[in-house]
């Protein structure tokens, strides 16, 4: 039996316990930059069908996968894209594009095929389309990041944007009302906190979660439904660890183009 299934399958049961969270965290440790020989793709490079799909309100055009893609992660847990799998080529929400640019370099595209099979616009009839946790996809999505070859530290950049402005499902609440000039902060000093201190993955988790939970109180009447403090609710610890700043939460201050390669034009599909 996989230890790390039963864990999460345990966890959508009930409410989250400070004991359950820090059981998630763990996983987070086993991940493809420290555990790379666990990881790799079947059917890579991705192909695509020359056969351009444009979606409404969307400014980027889409491709069906060709091929089906396969990527095993750091637990050994499979994930795939199936043939016909829409995808841009870049999984980054649109509202942190001015502050990260789009990223189309040749290592992100397997990773966002990856991504979008589980969570992608215009793949939500696919037969793996939220069939995970959300969590787990975004960490998924950083493995098969590093994986095609993303520096470490720039993936942990993607994943804190997909993190904070990407998708959530089966949720008790969702980042999405709070305003684009929020969240597009919490992501510059996200990008500060990695840039200063290069965290671990569940240290990078528990600092995001921060950043939830100052967003959410400053905007209390977007979530009259929460109470600040109600932790167990939200599922974080009181005082999630801050390694590098014992004495209290790192604020760094708001930078833009705190990293500027891959930014601009890359290799398109």
């Amino acid at each position: 039996m996989w230890l790390p299934g039963a864990l999460l399958a345990g966890l959508a049961a009930c409410a989250p316990t400070t004991q359950d969270v820090d059981g998630v965290r763990v996983l987070y440790e086993a991940n493809c930059a420290v555990r790379p020989g666990n990881c790799g793709y079947e059917n890579t490079p991705v192909r695509v069908v020359d056969r351009p799909v444009t979606l409404p309100k969307r400014a980027y055009t889409f491709f069906p996968l060709a091929e089906p893609l396969r990527f095993v992660d750091a637990n050994r847990r499979v994930w795939h894209a199936p043939a016909g799998t829409l995808t841009d080529g870049a999984s980054i929400p649109k509202i942190f594009v001015s502050i990260l640019g789009r990223p189309t370099a040749p290592e992100y595209v397997d990773a966002a095929a990856m991504h979008d099979a589980y969570c992608g616009v215009g793949n939500e009839g696919g037969a793996f389309y939220h069939q995970a946790r959300w969590e787990d996809v975004h960490r998924m999505f950083f493995d098969a990041l590093v994986v095609s070859g993303t520096p470490e530290r720039r993936a942990k950049v993607m994943f804190a944007a997909v993190w904070l402005g990407g998708p959530r499902w089966k949720v008790y609440y969702t980042l999405d009302a709070l305003p684009v000039a929020t969240k597009q902060q919490a992501m510059a000093q996200a990008m500060a906190y990695i840039e200063a201190n290069d965290p671990s993955l569940s240290q990078l988790v528990r600092y995001l979660e921060r950043l939830e939970k100052r967003m959410i109180r400053q905007h209390p009447d977007l979530y009259p439904h929460l109470n600040p403090g109600d932790d167990d609710r939200m599922g974080y610890e009181e005082e999630p660890y801050e390694p590098s700043e014992p004495e209290g939460p790192y604020e760094p201050p708001v930078q833009d183009d705190v990293f500027d390669e891959g930014a601009g034009e890359g290799t398109a599909l």
